[in-house]
């Protein structure tokens, strides 16, 4: 199994809350054997870690303006399904993201989403990195959507 690190935002988390599947927009992030030979002396949590900061930053381009909160999903899927890049933590994912694969959904409470959205037009990126993202369930993904209030199919 491999860990992949998924670039989202709430309306893709809505997607898989509904049908329990998620399609990635844009390359998933999972530790590559480019980033084991950049970082010869780092430890597997370190390195895990890299690749998920990189999938955080990447899911900048895919927030809307009105909620610009960065979610990440992390999810354990079969090592044939993930082709990484020849560089980076990049990988390309075949199919869909089971929500019984998700380990867990993170994302920027709303005093980093205030950041977010003064950064995305000073394009203060420093100021970005410095919030991290919150942990959730995937039980608690149907309460973390009615709190952002995003509605959809499942919940009237």
């Amino acid at each position: 199994m491999a860990r992949i690190y998924v670039p989202a935002n709430a309306a893709m988390l809505r997607t898989l809350a509904d049908t329990g599947e998620l399609k990635p927009v844009s390359a998933v992030h999972t530790v590559t054997s480019w980033l084991r030979r950049e970082a010869p002396g780092a430890d597997e949590e370190d390195l895990e870690y890299t690749a998920f900061d990189d999938a955080a930053f990447a899911s900048l381009a895919l927030l809307p303006g009105s909620e610009p909160r960065r979610v990440v999903v992390s999810a354990d899927v079969p090592d044939e399904r993930v082709t990484a890049h020849a560089e980076g933590t990049g990988a390309d994912f075949d199919g869909d993201v089971k929500l019984k694969r998700v380990a867990a959904v993170h994302m920027d409470d709303a005093e980093a989403a205030v950041v977010i959205a003064a950064a995305g037009t000073a394009d203060d990126l420093a100021a970005v990195e410095e919030h991290v993202l919150d942990w959730y369930a995937p039980s608690e993904l149907q309460e973390l959507l009615a709190a952002l209030g995003v509605l959809g199919s499942r919940n009237p």
